[in-house]
């Protein structure tokens, strides 16, 4: 099978390719990544340090985001 990447071309793919009452689970499953090989890892302490440390400012600055829309 030909490899289609994106979103909107794999699922316009599958409305053209599907067999009767195909659904989009059992077509992914079947057909598309029926022969893939997955790895895992697990995260990185400091990066997951650093993310919640992003986060927290990200939040922190919603309110500040909030505000100069309210006031355009």
């Amino acid at each position: 099978m030909k490899v289609v990447h994106g979103g909107i071309a794999l699922l316009a793919d599958y409305l053209i390719k599907k067999e009767d009452k195909e659904s989009l689970t059992d077509y992914l499953e079947n057909k598309v990544f029926h022969d893939a090989v997955g790895t895992g890892m697990d995260p990185v302490a400091e990066d997951v340090e650093g993310y919640e440390k992003f986060m927290e400012t990200y939040a922190k600055g919603l309110a500040i985001e909030k505000a100069a829309v309210e006031n355009l």
